[in-house]
């Protein structure tokens, strides 16, 4: 009977309790932020709207899953129900989690709502602390030897979730939420499972467009997507492996879908070899690589070209057919040789 009456309430419309407490200590805080009180200095008020978006997006994290779990309530009711054919507890069930499954994406909203205010508010003046720079949100990081494959054709371009929050930074991993958010910004990271070696951080010739849209502009691809360099570069002084690094070892720009023939490779830098788009010489490296694929189109004609980390080289076929890279996330390919692992590399946006 408790049991019963549990899962009625929550049909009724009433949010699990520990869904209420988190979401009054979320009204709390913005109450806390925007209420009357003397005028902030624009820093510390983008500081303050910096920690409420950190907030918003843990509580984010905590619904992405709820809709899922809640499915299972519905599936015990439906056997209730199915036995007194009254399926209005049912049908009350359903709808709520559908407003469940709707709340992440408004809150995603929100957080980028609350980002521009943060742009908005800063003056511009220069600050001793690092509060006028705008929110940095995590994509995705790659880790080149925990089994699964990162290649030309995987997760770019169709925006799936892969992985978990709990291993972002140490596994495969993207978010399909930052995926799809609007970046002027990109940085990339390369850690030590959270301790940084090294960070290039770029603008984006074109404001506006998410990673998600310019991994999927693929015909004709070949972007050269900043201009300029990186605006900021630091390397930790106890780095190693710099010499061939795919992103620190050269200079130059960004450049996404860099497709050659029936080759492709994700990000590359323009300080690299660039291969002409009708070479077949398998001789661009970077992140997300494959030499048997369709790079109009990122579909994947052999998955045992496909790898995810290759070093800068002059590997060209056919005289050479060692293209050396790190890890041992990379298809059977006989060319393929796996290699010391120089760290995870994170993706950061920001607007």
């Amino acid at each position: 009977k408790q049991w019963y009456q549990r899962r009625v309430a929550i049909t009724a419309g009433e949010p699990h309790p520990s869904l209420w407490i988190s979401y009054k200590m979320f009204l709390l805080s913005l109450a806390v932020l925007f209420m009357a009180a003397p005028p902030a200095q624009p820093h510390t008020l983008a500081r303050n709207m910096s920690h409420l978006v950190e907030e918003i997006e843990e509580f984010r994290k905590k619904l992405v899953g709820m809709p899922d779990d809640f499915f299972d309530v519905e599936l015990d009711i439906n056997l209730l129900v199915t036995q007194t054919n009254d399926t209005l507890i049912h049908d009350e069930a359903t709808t709520f989690r559908k407003k469940i499954a709707g709340m992440p994406d408004e809150l995603f909203d929100l957080e980028l709502s609350i980002n521009r205010l943060i742009e908005d508010t800063d003056d511009g003046e220069d600050t001793d602390d690092d509060t006028s720079c705008g929110v940095w949100h995590l994509g995705m990081n790659l880790n080149p030897a925990d089994g699964h494959v990162m290649g030309y054709s995987t997760g770019w371009a169709d925006s799936s979730s892969i992985g978990s929050d709990e291993q972002a930074l140490t596994m495969d991993y993207l978010n399909r939420f930052v995926w799809t958010e609007p970046a002027d910004y990109i940085a990339i990271v390369r850690h030590q499972h959270g301790v940084v070696d090294a960070v290039k951080v770029f603008a984006f010739k074109h404001w506006g467009l998410s990673l998600s849209h310019r991994f999927k502009d693929m015909d004709p691809g070949r972007m050269v997507v900043s201009e300029g360099g990186p605006l900021q570069e630091d390397v930790a002084e106890d780095a190693a492996n710099l010499d061939d690094d795919p992103i620190f070892s050269v200079g130059g720009d960004l450049a996404f879908n860099w497709g050659y023939s029936l080759n492709g490779a994700r990000v590359v830098m323009t300080g690299g070899h660039l291969s002409e788009s009708d070479v077949n010489d398998d001789n661009t490296h970077g992140f997300g690589n494959s030499f048997a694929c369709k790079p109009l189109t990122g579909d994947d004609l052999d998955v045992q070209w496909a790898h995810e980390i290759s070093n800068i080289q002059d590997c060209p076929l056919p005289s050479c057919t060692n293209v050396q890279l790190q890890g041992t996330d990379h298809g059977i390919g006989s060319h393929l040789k796996s290699g010391p692992v120089y760290g995870n590399y994170a993706i950061f946006v920001s607007q």
